[in-house]
């Protein structure tokens, strides 16, 4: 029985840990926090909606236990501006055709993960793992994992400068979890637009975008993760002296009546979930890409997985979806592998496939929504805006991008797409 560990218990730990235990390895998982602490002290790490085909791969292994009475999303509702105040463009579609995605907190999850652990063969250690230690187990593991997500200890992998594009932090990001004061169930909020729940997005190119994301909170139900991203220095960069989620919440409310009058009747309606002191986030990162391992000290390696391999600025909701797809290629690469070593080729070869596959455009594609679209993105938009069939195409894109990333960087395929659906 080989032994692995894995350094790290959010998703793409948990994930990637219980794929290795049922498949027959011997698995250490590391977390810092005990299920306990997970559920009670710690903050969400962000909204992190998945699509339902996300949600797949937590089923396969066991590991679903809430997205089938979750409050669930179908789609998007974008409503973009160039500028505060300026021209209006709506788009609207349904992702996945139908199929439900969650967000669902995060910190429910891990709890029941880790709790459940070593009910299925695995072993856990509550350790908060410092570099000196993770030199030390992976001199004792045959392969050790790191999913430390944005903590600094994912620093021991190094940064791929030919990857990452990123070398500051393109956004101010906040979030709070809301709901409805009046005691209307959330779902109200976009009824009159959409006969779907949706991810909610609003985008202006001069000063940032913010999300409501349908949530499933850990005692409040359902809910919407609101996420606010403000581009440095701009109108929506408020939040870097908060200290409450009250404080972010007041302001998020302040931000949509100025910016989208036509819904200040929602930021009228929302309140903070007062009863939970975690449920909000101010911050800022630099997304990345790392190389496919780090040598450390001893000369045992390390591997990257989930945010620990490529961080995603949350922007486009990529990031929550990779983390679950590169925890099961993983595990995947690790089952066929079989008896053979994990050296420096296999471990490239990983990074390189993960990358090819579905890493890559992912990154390039949510990067795309940082910045205006050329005019061959544009026209897709466009299209969108003008044809809803052509928004759930364009939307369907979103659960992976390299069904729609091709049409939005291709001129011919763009032209293509808008005539399919323009006429």
């Amino acid at each position: 029985m080989r032994k692995i560990s894995v350094i790290g218990s959010g998703p793409a730990g948990c994930i990637l840990a219980y794929g290795l235990v049922k498949g027959g390895f011997d698995v250490t998982l590391y977390s810092d926090r005990t299920p306990e602490q997970w559920l009670k002290e710690s903050k969400p790490t962000g909204s992190a909606y998945l699509y339902d085909e996300v949600i797949d791969i937590e089923r396969a292994l066991g590991m679903d236990h809430w997205s089938s009475t979750s409050f669930r999303g179908q789609g998007f509702l974008l409503d973009t501006l160039p500028t505060v105040g300026g021209k209006h463009t709506v788009v609207k579609g349904r992702t996945e055709f139908g199929r439900q995605g969650a967000a669902i907190d995060q910190r429910m999850r891990t709890s029941r993960w880790l709790s459940d652990f070593e009910s299925i063969g695995g072993r856990l250690v509550i350790e908060n793992v410092t570099p000196e230690r993770l030199d030390k187990i992976a001199a004792k593991s045959e392969l050790t994992c790191l999913a430390a997500g944005k903590a600094s200890l994912a620093n021991a992998i190094p940064r791929d400068p030919e990857r990452a594009v990123f070398t500051s932090p393109p956004r101010y990001c906040a979030m709070s979890v809301v709901r409805s004061r009046s005691g209307k169930h959330v779902s109200e909020w976009f009824s009159p637009r959409l006969p779907y729940v949706p991810t909610k997005f609003n985008q202006y190119g001069d000063t940032g975008e913010y999300f409501w994301v349908p949530y499933e909170h850990k005692t409040a139900g359902a809910t919407f993760a609101m996420l606010l991203e403000a581009r440095p220095g701009k109108g929506f960069d408020r939040f870097r002296e908060c200290s409450s989620g009250e404080e972010v919440t007041k302001i998020a409310c302040d931000i949509v009546r100025e910016s989208a009058p036509w819904e200040a009747w929602i930021a009228d309606d929302m309140e903070y979930v007062h009863e939970d002191p975690h449920a909000w986030l101010t911050g800022q990162f630099t997304p990345t890409v790392r190389k496919a391992f780090g040598k450390l000290p001893s000369g045992g390696y390390v591997i990257p997985v989930g945010d620990t391999a490529i961080t995603f600025d949350p922007v486009c909701g990529q990031g929550g979806n990779f983390t679950n797809r590169s925890a099961k290629f993983i595990s995947d690469v690790i089952f066929a592998r079989g008896d053979r070593a994990y050296d420096e080729a296999w471990m490239e070869q990983v990074n390189k496939d993960m990358w090819d596959n579905f890493g890559g455009v992912a990154y390039t594609f949510n990067n795309m929504f940082l910045e205006p679209f050329d005019e061959t993105a544009q026209l897709v938009l466009d299209t969108a805006a003008e044809n809803e069939a052509a928004g759930d195409v364009m939307f369907n894109g979103f659960p992976r991008a390299d069904r729609m990333f091709p049409v939005m960087t291709s001129p011919e395929l763009a032209q293509r797409f808008s005539a399919q659906f323009r006429g």
